[in-house]
Parts: structure tokens; C-alpha cells; sequence
């Protein structure tokens, strides 16, 4: 991991197969998301500049004259790395190291950095070395002369021994089993949860966006917590889950994911998986989009993909969007995002609280559509029921009678289901 401040230039390749891609975000854009990347991992960055590359060199990347190019700015600032904001095959990270004698490192090395440093818990710190490993066994690819030597081998029949690499291999194999075997004790922990859960009536919501789309700002205003918010990519990574108490919403638990970011490395998804498949146990998605920024559609397709990707079927009963920042748009942009919003769309500031009573609206009519309201008369004789009610539904109204209890309660289908039964069986 990068633990030092680092001098370093950053190069963006233009790609003319690139833009055959979904995303229309201009290069510059792209050159300036790979420089807030390096920031916030601590990286002074002393140059930036667009490449554009007609044909890509499958061994560099870029042609001879870029390289010369390259290499004298690296002697002229005294640089101490070289970022490449696309992906470098193993061969093209090899040989531009060779080249210019100082690290070179992709984006998906950047981003798994930053995942690294940014980890808190124990979890999340598997997770990473996880994709950590997964793409360094990528990269062994005789590098050094010692990957090129080999071992004697130790068994009683003779053979050509095992080279330092095939060596390596195993090891990082070997490594990749002990964390997944590890991995899967906290997603049988998750799970057990989600088991306690589904016997409450929680209604969990889970917010999903792009990085630095106003997420955990948002977490904080819903729920009173104090989670690291910062105008910083990938601020926060670590899921967080807080209880929601707040007017009539009750029994609702908010959870902040990590945030999405556009070619975010697959090594990364993969070893987040177990974790973000959280995402489809919520009740409730909300989508926190910065309307600030002028690709705010395409960073929503990127978001979009990831839940699709993840497996998550989204309808207009679990899924909202909340159209943030609109306290850092002109006036004329916020009158005409009011004119052409959607009914699944919530307007709303979270950093000044402007539009959170429109958003409590909105979760409040979707959590009636996936729950019941029912009334019933309770003999006293059944008080074990009622207590039962008090664990798995919300009392909306309790009246005492002489003989019995007029209770109003909102509850989900599937404990309604579990109540009658559970009455007719006393």
C-alpha cells in the first residue's frame, strides 16, 4: 500500500476503443476523477495531461515518442511514480517500470490502494487484501530474475523442482483460501442477522451512489450519527447500519454502502460481493445522485449497472432517488429538475436538511405499500399476544375495554400470516 506522501504524474490514455463504451465522460473529467483518486490517498500530483493513443502497444501502451516524453518529465519534477488512469496488462506495467526505474501503477491499483487505507473494520480489511491478491496473482509475471530460478525438488522421484514463480503462485493461492474460508464465518454472521431481522418488522433502506454523492452526509441527517463526510472520493468504505426513529417511521434501519465509482475494478466486486448483497435484502434502495455535477446521468448509469450486476430488480415500490446538492445549482437548473422530475425522485440538500421532509414522505409510502394496517379486539387472556405484536409490528393505537384491548398495529404480510396463525393455535 501507498503509506508516504508521493510526488507523482498522472497520464490519461484516449482511447479511440474506449469510447465505444456506454460512459461520455470527456477526457478531461476522467483525467480529473484519476487526480481527486491520487489526492485522497495522499499523492501529490505534480502533472497531469490527456495521451491520445491511435493504436495501443501491447508491451507500453503508449508509442516510443510518448515514452521519451514521458520520461524526461519524470527526471525534470523528480517524480516518484507514474499513474496511468486505465488498466495496464501485466507485460505494459512490467516494461514501463523497466523504463522509467520509479512505480507505475493503473487505476485499479489506485482505487484497491485507497480501499486499503480506507478499511476500518475486519471485514473490510479481508475484503481488500482479498482483491489485493487476486490481482497481484496477475502480475507474476517474472518481473525479477529470482521468479526465473528454481527449487529442487524434495519428493523421492526427480523433477525439473518448482520455480519461484509457480512457488509465489501457490502461496498467494493458498492465501485467497484461508481469507474466503474467513469471509464466509461473517457472511454467516450477516445472515443470521438478516434471520433476526426478518422475524422484527425492520425495514431496512440502503443507500447506494456514486462516490461523494452526499451518502453519508445523508446517513448523518437521517439518523444522528456522526460518519466521516467529506468532500473526498471514497471517503468512507465500511458499511454502516443505524436505527431510524424519527415521526411515524419506525423500526427502520438506514444502511450507508460504499460508493460506486465508474470502472470500478472487478476484483474489488468480486471480493465486496458477500457484503454488497446486502443490497439485496433491503427494503428500500435509495440512490443518492449529485445533480451538481454536470455527468450526474452518467455516474447514475454506472450505479446502475453495479446493482444490476450484483442482482438486485429494481420497481417503483423499492426504489427511490434522492437528487442531492441542489444548494450548489443556479436557481434556473433547480426550477427545471423540479419541472422534469419523476415520481421516484426526492429533491433534497443533505447538507442544509432542505427537502427531508419530502424524503420521509416518500419512505413512509413505501413502507405502507409492504405493510398492513389491521385492528383487533385481544382478551386479556391472550396478553402473550400482545406482547408478541410489540416485537414484530407497530402498535399505532391501543384502546383498554373491560373485557378486551382495541389494538391498531401495522405490520408486514408475512407476520400477519404468523400472528393468525399463532392466535387460532392458543
Amino acid at each position: 500500500m501507498i503509506n508516504k506522501t508521493y510526488k507523482s504524474i498522472v497520464y490519461h490514455p484516449e482511447l479511440r476503443i474506449r469510447f465505444k463504451k456506454k460512459s461520455t465522460i470527456d477526457s478531461i473529467d476522467c483525467l480529473n476523477e484519476a487526480i481527486l483518486l491520487s489526492n485522497s490517498l495522499g499523492i501529490d500530483v505534480k502533472f497531469s495531461k490527456i495521451i491520445k493513443i491511435e493504436k495501443p502497444n501491447n508491451s507500453t501502451l503508449f508509442n516510443n515518442g510518448q515514452l521519451e516524453s514521458i520520461e524526461n518529465k519524470i527526471k525534470e519534477l523528480g517524480v516518484d511514480i507514474v499513474i496511468v488512469d486505465g488498466k495496464l496488462s501485466p507485460i505494459q506495467q512490467r516494461n514501463l517500470e523497466r523504463k522509467f526505474t520509479v512505480k507505475v501503477i493503473d487505476r485499479t491499483r489506485l482505487i484497491l490502494d485507497i480501499f486499503e487505507k480506507r478499511a476500518a473494520t475486519r471485514e473490510g480489511a479481508l475484503q481488500v487484501e482479498l482483491a489485493q491478491l487476486e490481482y497481484q496473482k496477475t502480475r507474476l509475471v517474472k518481473s525479477w530474475t529470482h521468479l526465473e530460478r528454481q527449487r529442487g525438488s524434495l519428493s523421492f522421484i526427480g523433477g525439473p523442482g518448482e520455480s519461484q514463480l509457480e512457488i509465489d503462485r501457490r502461496l498467494i493461492d493458498n492465501q485467497i483460501i484461508k481469507i474466503k474460508s474467513k469471509l464466509k464465518d461473517f457472511k454467516n454472521t450477516r445472515k443470521l442477522h438478516r434471520n433476526q431481522r426478518d422475524k422484527k418488522p425492520y425495514f431496512i433502506i440502503a443507500l447506494v451512489g456514486y462516490t461523494n454523492a452526499g451518502k453519508s452526509t445523508l446517513f448523518n441527517k437521517l439518523t444522528g450519527e456522526k460518519v466521516l463526510s467529506k468532500n473526498m472520493l471514497f471517503a468512507t468504505l465500511d458499511t454502516k447500519m443505524k436505527r431510524l426513529n424519527t415521526r411515524n417511521l419506525k423500526n427502520i434501519i438506514v444502511s450507508d454502502t460504499v460508493g460506486f465509482i465508474s470502472e470500478l475494478p472487478t476484483e474489488l466486486i468480486m471480493s465486496f460481493r458477500s457484503t454488497l448483497e446486502e443490497i439485496n435484502y433491503a427494503d428500500l434502495l435509495i440512490n443518492v445522485r449529485d445533480v451538481s455535477s454536470r455527468y450526474s446521468e452518467v455516474q447514475n448509469i454506472d450505479v446502475l449497472s453495479t446493482i444490476d450486476e450484483i442482482g438486485r430488480e429494481i420497481n417503483s415500490n423499492n426504489y427511490l432517488e434522492i437528487l442531492n446538492k441542489v444548494d450548489l445549482i443556479e436557481k434556473d437548473h433547480l426550477e427545471l429538475i423540479r419541472k422534469n422530475k419523476s415520481e421516484n425522485q426526492v429533491i433534497v440538500s443533505a447538507n442544509t436538511g432542505q427537502g427531508i421532509d419530502e424524503l420521509y414522505a416518500a419512505i413512509e409510502k413505501r413502507l405502507n405499500n409492504n405493510y398492513e394496517i389491521h385492528r383487533i379486539k385481544l382478551n386479556y387472556e391472550k396478553s402473550a399476544m400482545e406482547s408478541w405484536l410489540y416485537e414484530n409490528a407497530v402498535i399505532l393505537n391501543k384502546k383498554y375495554c373491560d373485557t378486551h384491548i382495541n389494538l391498531k398495529f401495522k405490520i408486514s404480510h408475512i407476520n400477519y400470516t404468523r400472528f393468525i396463525s399463532l392466535l387460532n393455535s392458543e
